[in-house]
């Protein structure tokens, strides 16, 4: 029987959080996407908006995915990845089942901090476009905007890390040694 508690909730944090996230920030960019966000903000939605806001926001949650997947597992994360035949050896001695709890507890983190870095890219740089003023609050903001940056950065980028890293000793087995092309140590 398929455990139905970790799959669902890793598709609501890897798709649907970020999907929110990207919606709002949209909203500074596109005023009109407000209205998107208008069946979370009211105590009497109904179904009907509430099911297209959920839509659009998994919508959204995959297109900043798809950023997400070049930014860092082609560019930040490029010297980190499985082994080539990975996939052909998952079928072996019910390594499938490991290496799905392996995706379940580290790669839809990765994805979660990866779709919010992106989204709080987008976020921070509409929220500029509308305020185009020169005072405290610009650098309050955009040093908050950085240091958000940097913790969803490195989250990501560990989080990759870790499922690399795990996955490959699902694969491989416990004992042998794993290379991520990295000189880093893995934690």
């Amino acid at each position: 029987m398929k455990d139905l508690t970790s799959t669902p909730f890793g598709y609501v944090i890897a798709f649907f959080l970020p999907g929110v996230l990207g919606l709002y920030a949209l909203s500074f960019w596109f005023p009109q996407a407000s209205v998107l966000l208008q069946p979370v903000l009211k105590a009497d939605a109904t179904v009907g908006p509430s099911l297209v806001f959920l839509l659009i926001a998994a919508g959204m949650g995959l297109c900043l995915s798809a950023v997400r997947f070049f930014v860092f597992e082609k560019f930040i994360c490029k010297k980190h990845h499985l082994p080539p035949n990975m996939f052909s050896q998952l079928a072996a001695e019910g390594k499938l089942t490991a290496f799905r709890a392996v995706v379940d507890e580290h790669y839809r983190y990765h994805q979660f901090y990866g779709g919010c870095a992106v989204a709080v890219g987008i976020l921070f740089t509409g929220w500029l476009h509308q305020h185009l003023v020169l005072d405290w609050q610009l650098g309050y903001v955009s040093l908050g905007f950085v240091l958000t940056e940097l913790v969803l950065g490195s989250a990501g980028y560990d989080t990759f890390k870790q499922y690399v890293a795990r996955g490959s000793t699902v694969v491989r087995g416990a004992t042998s040694e794993i290379k991520t092309h990295s000189k880093e140590p893995l934690g």
